[in-house]
């Protein structure tokens, strides 16, 4: 039996490394790419013979581009903090209170998140336009929260549920509202969730393209997945370039993750665990 759970756990281990070396090989890759001439990207080695940082250069040299990221560090930075602003509040009324309709609005936040954002695309681009919010950062911010918000609010009533209501009680025997007790013992408990819910919202409007792309034709207000696309530029193109672009795009996740792992790995189990 030790022999036979030794060998499903190597073969596990084997499993797990083989599909590691899947995922990560194309971000190492991209990463390498950026930093080669454009005469070595298309060679089979991983190593560099040549490092040039040529590509960031020309990169933040572009006016559009440092448009862009201005642009997609307000939107993502909103979306992120009024997402945790609403969505606090709005799950720990689902976890909390008793009210009519309470189980058919959790029902309604639950199928939002079945349909893809592809099919709710052209009500939305029909509604912004009609109010005349086209080509401006506010209706990207709307559509983001709202795109966002379901999932937050779903996720963080997760952990609110894992949380003893107890607690809350002895605190309100104590003379705390039930307001006060959510901010003095609820929040306090649930941080990791809140971290991992707003790194989310954070990162799901960073990297959303569709919806910017439909909403957004205007340079002054477009976003660095837009600023991406148009460095396909068919006279003149480098792979350098785009890859550079592309290790931009990806350093504030990756940056947020290795700040947050802490939290972000707690905020993520702690809605399973119970009692």
């Amino acid at each position: 039996m030790n022999e036979e759970s030794r060998l499903r756990g190597i073969v596990l281990d084997v499993v797990t490394i083989a599909v590691l070396a899947l995922v990560l090989l194309p971000i190492i890759w991209v990463f390498i790419a950026s930093i080669r001439p454009d005469a070595d990207i298309m060679t089979r080695s991983l190593i560099p013979a040549r490092i040039t940082f040529d590509h960031f250069a020309n990169i933040f040299a572009r006016a559009d581009f440092l448009v862009a990221l201005r642009n997609s560090l307000i939107v993502g930075a909103i979306v992120a903090i009024c997402t945790v602003l609403i969505a606090i509040p709005a799950a720990y009324s689902l976890s909390r209170f008793t009210y009519l309709g309470r189980d058919f609005i959790g029902f309604l936040i639950l199928a939002t998140q079945m349909l893809p954002a592809v099919a709710v695309l052209v009500p939305i681009v029909v509604i912004i336009r009609s109010l005349g919010m086209a080509n401006t950062l506010t209706a990207l911010t709307f559509t983001h929260l709202a795109l966002g918000l379901p999932i937050a609010v779903w996720m963080l009533k997760g952990y609110i549920d894992a949380v003893p209501r107890e607690l809350e009680e002895a605190s309100i025997i104590d003379g705390s509202s039930q307001i006060g007790a959510m901010f003095r013992i609820t929040l306090p408990l649930i941080r990791p969730a809140v971290v991992a819910v707003g790194t989310f919202a954070f990162v799901l409007s960073w990297g959303e393209f569709i919806l910017a792309l439909a909403l957004i034709t205007s340079a002054e207000v477009k976003t660095l997945p837009l600023a991406l696309q148009t460095l396909f530029d068919p006279y003149s193109f480098s792979w350098g370039v785009v890859m550079a672009g592309g290790v931009v795009i990806a350093a504030p996740t990756i940056v947020l993750f290795l700040l947050f792992r802490n939290q972000l790995v707690g905020g993520l189990t702690a809605g399973g665990i119970k009692g």
